[in-house]
């Protein structure tokens, strides 16, 4: 069941402290931007939403934004302009979402975020990314479809992973949730399955002195001692 708050401005600060319903969910409504509010779950999940109407049949449609803080207000409020203008065009993102949620698999989300993503990160971990993706992620998962993805999927790949290598299963689970994530905001599925997978314990890298390091360390502590 949904229920409505009175139409506010919605803030950061806002969206924080709206409370949680013990069933279903609440909308609080922007009064600025008319059907875009913030849907609180009695999970505690908040996510932003745009109520609309299809021009073509007048049927009302909810769209997710996204979930908050990755998205905050500001962003989102822009985002449901931007939608608001398309609709007005004739566009309907919620049939267009679940369109690319029958038809998206892993390997083009992996194509998408390689071509979308990696450019902003650094050659030497775009390397690394991308070994990662052909090695192990397109091998387990690049023919399943992205919102067919369960949690019970994404933790025994990593489980496989992690019999061989504890730290690199680490960091690919790392580069999959990411992915998982842009999947979310791209309206790809709903959630990220890679959450609340347990990660290996890491033990921490000890670096040990060379031998002019260790040289000027004595050296050092030497002139401390007589100074």
């Amino acid at each position: 069941m949904t229920r409505k708050h009175p139409p506010q401005k919605l803030t950061d600060n806002l969206l924080r402290r709206l409370p949680v319903p013990e069933h279903g969910n609440k909308v609080t409504f922007d009064a600025t931007v008319k059907g875009f509010g913030c849907r609180v779950t009695a999970a505690g999940a908040r996510a932003f939403i745009l109520n609309y109407r299809r021009k073509a049949d007048g049927r009302q449609r909810q769209f997710t934004i996204g979930s908050f803080p990755d998205w905050g207000v500001t962003a989102a409020r822009e985002e449901a302009k931007r939608l608001k203008r398309a609709i007005d065009g004739g566009a309907d993102p919620v049939g267009e979402q679940e369109e690319n949620r029958a038809a998206a698999i892993v390997a083009g989300l992996c194509a998408r975020f390689e071509r979308d993503y990696l450019p902003r990160k650094r050659p030497s971990t775009q390397r690394v990314y991308r070994q990662q993706i052909q090695t192990d992620i397109l091998p387990a998962f690049g023919k399943m479809k992205v919102a067919a993805i369960t949690h019970a999927d994404v933790d025994g790949f990593h489980h496989r992973l992690s019999a061989r290598a504890p730290v690199h299963a680490n960091r690919t689970l790392a580069v999959l949730s990411r992915m998982f994530s842009l999947a979310v905001r791209w309206g790809w599925r709903a959630d990220n399955p890679c959450r609340g997978v347990e990660r290996n314990q890491e033990n921490k890298r000890h670096r040990y002195l060379t031998g002019p390091e260790l040289a000027r360390a004595v050296s050092v502590k030497s002139c401390t001692a007589f100074s």
